[in-house]
């Protein structure tokens, strides 16, 4: 009878002690999901901020050139770039459809004042052969084509959070946790900016 009473105990505290452990791997699987995805996020977020550096160096070269018209985009491009700048891409933004939503529009907009610039500046010769503007402008396609990878490797991290914290049983463990806002395909902030098709009207 001892013998049974001894069985019986050490398999409720076995029972226990692997419910303890299951708990503590769901916990730490969904910490491992969401560090991935602050590093994507973040990854993203660094190569935003190299695009935006390089913004007021090539309004600079725009603003030393005499045509009316070139010089016309420096306002709005600098708006822009000053909307853009202002919202950060965080974890406060990817938790946030609305703040998500407001980062991409504002992306998109000095996007399209690029390719404005740019489409208007090739209507002048000597100035579309600057070798500053040139290699300005290809450093920000550049900087769009890094984010457009970091965006796929952002947005399959954030799938596989969401999945898991919203599937059993990472749900009952994940109550500290909220989904996580992807890239939208229809707002799309990457497209190189010589690529556009502008009304400049």
């Amino acid at each position: 009878m001892k013998m049974i009473k001894n069985a019986l105990l050490a398999l409720s505290l076995a029972l226990v002690s692997l419910c303890f452990s299951s708990c503590f791997i769901f916990e730490n699987e969904i910490v491992r999901l969401d560090q991935n995805v602050e590093e994507a996020e973040s990854n993203i977020a660094t190569q935003y901020d190299n695009k935006l550096r390089r913004i007021p160096e090539l309004l600079q070269i725009v603003k030393a050139s005499k045509n009316a018209e070139i010089q016309a985009m420096t306002s709005v491009i600098e708006m822009r770039a000053s909307v853009a700048g202002s919202i950060k891409l965080d974890s406060s933004v990817i938790s946030d459809p609305e703040k998500m939503a407001q980062f991409q529009k504002a992306q998109s907009e000095l996007n399209e004042g690029l390719g404005r610039l740019l489409v208007v500046s090739e209507k002048y010769p000597d100035f579309k052969f600057s070798s500053q503007f040139t290699a300005l402008m290809t450093e920000i396609e550049g900087a769009n084509n890094r984010i457009t990878v970091a965006q796929t490797r952002y947005n399959a991290c954030v799938k596989e959070f969401n999945t898991y914290i919203l599937s059993f049983p990472g749900k009952y463990f994940a109550k500290d946790y909220t989904k996580k806002v992807p890239f939208q395909s229809g707002m799309d902030v990457t497209k190189p900016v010589g690529a556009m098709d502008l009304n400049l009207e």
